[in-house]
């Protein structure tokens, strides 16, 4: 689920006590109708809902505090800066297969030692043209940014975000760690693809990938 800045800061303020939309529009002044169109959209999302009360205040829902309240416990205890989501696809025609496979995906996340994970999920399985498709969905912070090279180079995520920080400095050490890696996983991957096809499939697949 993704939510805009708006609705991030209107959860904050939620978090500390039910509030109408005259009083988040006073702590955040963005007018009225801005603040109904988000508070509107977050209660179609089942992230808020109405107090029964006049004038009508807002509440986060429960499952939602309680989310909030344990990313910040962890938040507390990490020490890590970079904080990514990525989405890990998977598809197959045996659907069993698949779902093991997103379940090794999910185990194997839960045990990497240079992460932070805030959160993780598993989607359901879903059939379209005699296949099966689903994906693994986390969020986590990084231990730096050799880290996430490798991350990315072994899980090959579909779509990756940066959370934050909005700017990010990386001594010439770390970038040059996270270049050794990143120049280390593409020479295996290229020997591998070497080593299991022809000549000409290598040649061909060597061109697709520097689009030569």
């Amino acid at each position: 689920m993704r939510i805009s800045e708006i609705q991030r800061k209107i959860a904050v303020l939620l978090l500390v006590e039910p509030k109408t939309i005259e009083d988040i529009n006073k702590q955040l002044d963005l007018g009225f109708d801005a603040i109904t169109k988000e508070i509107n959209n977050m209660l179609k999302m089942g992230l808020v809902k109405k107090t029964n009360e006049f004038p009508t205040r807002y509440v986060l829902d429960d499952y939602i505090i309680s989310e909030l309240k344990k990313r910040k416990e962890i938040a507390e205890k990490d020490s890590y800066k970079i904080k990514v989501q990525m989405i890990m696809d998977v598809d197959g025609i045996v659907k069993e297969v698949v779902d093991k496979h997103l379940d090794n995906l999910k185990n194997l996340l839960e045990k990497e030692k240079e992460i932070t994970i805030y959160d993780i999920k598993k989607s359901e399985l879903l059939e379209q043209d005699n296949s099966y498709f689903g994906y693994v969905d986390v969020t986590c912070t990084v231990k730096d940014f050799s880290s996430l090279i490798k991350l990315v180079m072994y899980y090959s995520p579909s779509s990756i975000e940066v959370l934050s920080p909005t700017k990010y400095d990386v001594s010439m050490y770390e970038l040059q760690d996270g270049l050794i890696e990143l120049s280390q996983k593409t020479q295996m991957y290229i020997k591998e693809l070497q080593r299991r096809l022809t000549k000409e499939e290598a040649q061909l697949a060597m061109q697709k990938f520097y689009k030569q």
